[in-house]
């Protein structure tokens, strides 16, 4: 992975004051597909493009998006810059377009993690969530 893009767009930010100041963020843990702009939900199911909201009244799509969230917090071992760099994401159309997922951000893994911070973040079957410090010469 090359880097991270983090836009903070208008919704992104009236949400942040919705939340508590830095200390959590919700996320839907998502891969993307090699050589695609769209994503397969951790917890499984049909690849989606969040850039669209064709599917965002869908039940099964929600749902397996939701079966992917969890909350991240400063407090519970991420990094306090990972957290901000995430809250900043813009929500994605999909996103936007369904009410249940509008508060959420994604966190697109891309070979199974995501450099934000300067932390690498990784998804591991047996632990979850980790982190690590960013080789940011590699990617």
């Amino acid at each position: 992975m090359k880097g991270a893009e983090v836009i903070l767009d208008d919704e992104a930010a009236a949400c942040l004051s919705d939340e508590e100041a830095g200390a959590a963020v919700r996320v839907v843990v998502v891969c993307r597909l090699p050589d695609s702009p769209l994503v397969v939900p951790l917890a499984g199911g049909a690849p989606v493009d969040l850039r669209s909201t064709a599917n965002a009244s869908s039940s099964e799509v929600v749902q397996g998006l939701l079966d992917s969230s969890l909350q991240l917090e400063a407090a519970g071992g991420i990094h306090p810059g990972v957290v901000d760099a995430v809250r900043r994401v813009a929500v994605p159309p999909l996103f936007r377009a369904s009410p249940w997922l509008r508060r959420y951000r994604p966190l697109v893994l891309e070979d199974g993690h995501i450099v934000l911070a300067g932390v690498r973040v990784i998804y591991r079957i047996d632990r979850g969530l980790c982190v690590e410090p960013a080789d940011l010469t590699t990617g």
